[in-house]
């Protein structure tokens, strides 16, 4: 079955779903993650409501619509369509993508998190396996398994992004519970202009991809499909990437911060 990639109305239970997945304080307490805003601060990139806009917009863009939507699209899109090795391989990529110790086990810590939630409360049994590789991946899984359509679910995940670090702007910078409001407004209307056409890039190619491959074994029934390759190939027909070094060397630096209120 193919991924809803259409902005129709979400049922009542999904959007009772979507909540608790967008929530920071439930199911895995992101809130106790910056996300690197705690050592922007420290450093001085962060300082005002504008240069808190900026600072966020730039990780919007490059982070998050950049490399983490596109990725958490095409996990779903190769789980709705039974390509489990490919999702499995996308997930490990993403795990190998984390450019400092402080986010990986962010992700790691908000995986397990969520799994003690889905075994606890929704009794799922969730594989051992599926959250080794983090947060996002298994997001995937969870959205895919709700069948949540796919717009949907890249909107709730960016803006819980979003709204934790807002949130962690307004306790450290200082700033107003205005002010951030404003920055939040305006991310989530950025977030939302893009979104509709990213979804729809990231399930073209991957149809594409898998047309390609499907042609090609049916011409050589022996050829095995490169999972590794078709992920390279996925990511440059989408030009992602997760090369952010300025935001790695802010994570490293708040792993040594002398005073911190956040665990990333």
């Amino acid at each position: 079955m193919m991924v809803n990639t259409s902005a129709q109305p979400t049922q009542p239970t999904q959007l009772g779903q979507l909540l608790m997945l967008a929530s920071s304080n439930l199911p895995i307490g992101s809130y106790t993650y910056s996300q690197g805003v705690e050592s922007a601060i420290e450093s001085g990139v962060i300082f005002d409501e504008a240069s808190t806009l900026a600072f966020m917009q730039d990780y919007l863009e490059l982070a998050v619509i950049g490399y983490e939507l596109p990725v958490l699209g095409l996990i779903m899109c190769a789980l709705s369509q039974g390509h489990e090795s490919l999702a499995s391989n996308l997930a490990h990529d993403y795990h190998a993508s984390l450019e400092s110790k402080e986010f990986v086990l962010e992700s790691q810590q908000l995986a397990q998190a969520m799994v003690s939630w889905l075994n606890e409360v929704l009794a799922l049994g969730i594989p051992a396996e599926i959250p080794d590789d983090g947060y996002l991946p298994l997001f995937a899984h969870i959205a895919q398994y709700w069948q949540i359509p796919l717009v949907q679910t890249m909107t709730t995940y960016g803006f819980a992004q979003l709204e934790n670090m807002v949130l962690a702007a307004v306790k450290t910078v200082p700033l107003g519970q205005m002010a951030g409001q404003r920055i939040l407004w305006q991310l989530q209307s950025d977030l939302g202009s893009q979104v509709d056409a990213l979804s729809d890039d990231v399930q073209q190619a991957f149809d594409a991809l898998v047309m390609s491959t499907n042609t090609t074994n049916t011409v050589d029934k022996s050829e095995e499909p490169d999972c590794q390759q078709l992920c390279q190939d996925l990511y440059e027909s989408l030009n992602i990437s997760n090369n952010l070094p300025n935001l790695a060397i802010l994570s490293s630096m708040h792993e040594e911060q002398y005073s911190r209120l956040f665990r990333s």
